[in-house]
């Protein structure tokens, strides 16, 4: 802590009174006001790019972000350590709640807003892994290679976890569904939409889960956690979002259309687009994710954690396949002709 202390005011016009660790983040408290300090182990050209596409969000009149602190020297950021970190306000807030419909209108809204902010986002200087447009189909491809790859470790193994033994289990149905995916996509409209999203150069926050989407007392809402922000099209964030609402459970189309009709209120969305929104649901991403994390990533979680993270998934896979199946019906006979 108290090199934390030193570093920030060395470097910002602050005095430091008090600094606690809350999550992944500082909370500084300073002689009239309350901060936050940020920090990460990614190298400069990484965090450039999430520190520029904040500071260009707020630039651009997007009321939900918090913009980062300038240093002594003008800049938006510090060295700290092996990474970078930046300074900006803390405000007291809480997560929202995607099970209340007024707060998951407001955090649709907001995420609407994001990527109307964020058309026109340019960077002048190199940057990896962070520009996913056109890249869903060989990025699925390269996921299902290493879903087969997961069935070959199992199959090699002596003697096999309750979790290889269930992962096999369930194996041929979830890779079956990314191969459509991937088929889907395909024959789609994919690459002629994301031609034109490109120009328009959509920012995606890609990670909308709830706790990174913050309500003050006054109602006002910020997007928080830029560290995963990547260049694609805004169905990126759309999709992920309407996937965080209806897995495990609640696969409800009235939760679909509801999110689709709140975000067109500000962005038009085009049938094809909405085809789009369905393949990139239909990919079985956290069978894939559980599956990385057990057999290449080799988490330190305990094996009872691991199991409990399955069993879950595959507790879900019948309602979500059956609700894929629905959706690509109606999308078939023309069910969302309302949106485009």
């Amino acid at each position: 802590m108290d090199g934390i202390k030193e570093l920030i005011q060395n470097n910002y016009k602050i005095e430091v009174y008090e600094i606690e660790k809350i999550k992944n983040a500082f909370r500084i408290k300073t002689d009239n006001e309350y901060m936050c300090f940020k920090s990460s182990n990614y190298d400069i050209d990484q965090f450039r790019f999430i520190v520029s596409a904040i500071d260009y969000l707020y630039k651009r009149g997007f009321e939900g972000v918090l913009p980062p602190i300038k240093t002594k020297n003008g800049e938006n950021f510090i060295k700290v350590n092996e990474g970078y970190g930046y300074l900006c306000k803390w405000i007291d807030s809480r997560e929202a709640d995607f099970k209340n419909p007024v707060e998951l209108k407001m955090c649709v809204n907001t995420l609407s807003n994001l990527h109307i902010a964020s058309m026109g986002f340019k960077i002048d200087f190199y940057i990896k892994n962070r520009n996913y447009y056109g890249k869903w189909i060989k990025r699925f491809k390269k996921r299902c290679d290493e879903l087969l790859y997961f069935k070959a470790l199992i199959k090699s193994k002596d003697k096999l976890s309750d979790f290889d033994n269930i992962y096999l289990k369930y194996f041929d149905s979830h890779y079956r569904q990314g191969l459509k995916a991937i088929k889907d996509l395909e024959e789609s409209k994919y690459f002629e939409i994301m031609e034109r999203h490109k120009e328009l150069s959509y920012l995606c926050h890609h990670d909308t889960a709830n706790h990174n989407f913050l309500i003050t007392s006054n109602l006002d809402m910020y997007m928080i956690d830029f560290d995963y922000c990547i260049l694609d099209t805004n169905l990126h964030d759309l999709s992920s979002i309407i996937i965080r609402n209806l897995k495990y459970g609640n696969w409800d189309f009235e939760i679909l259309d509801f999110i689709l009709s709140v975000y067109y209120e500000k962005i038009p969305i085009s049938n094809d687009e909405i085809y789009l929104i369905f393949c990139f649901m239909q990919f079985p991403q956290d069978f894939w994710q559980v599956g990385l994390q057990y057999y290449v990533e080799k988490q330190p979680w305990e094996e009872e954690f691991f199991l409990r993270k399955l069993k879950r998934i595959v507790e879900d896979s019948k309602e979500r396949m059956s609700f894929l199946r629905e959706f690509e019906q109606r999308l078939k006979e023309g069910q969302y002709g309302d949106f485009s």
